[in-house]
């Protein structure tokens, strides 16, 4: 996996990772969606979810929450 500033593996579930974004933690996963490859949601909130058809273009998203 490529190194990004917000994003890295779960140290607890496999296939999972972990990402930083708006203040938020996000749960990231692939996805069958046709919205995008992977599947990103607030630990805290389900319904805040984010799409993306790869991890630099979801890494993006997440930075964009912080400006």
């Amino acid at each position: 996996m490529k190194n990004y500033h917000n994003i890295e593996k779960s140290k607890f579930r496999r296939g999972v990772y972990i990402g930083y974004g708006g203040g938020k933690v996000w749960n990231i996963r692939k996805s069958t969606s046709s919205y995008g490859n992977w599947f990103a949601h607030n630990i805290n909130d389900y319904n805040d979810q984010l799409f993306a058809f790869g991890l630099d273009s979801l890494s993006q998203k997440l930075s964009n929450l912080n400006s």
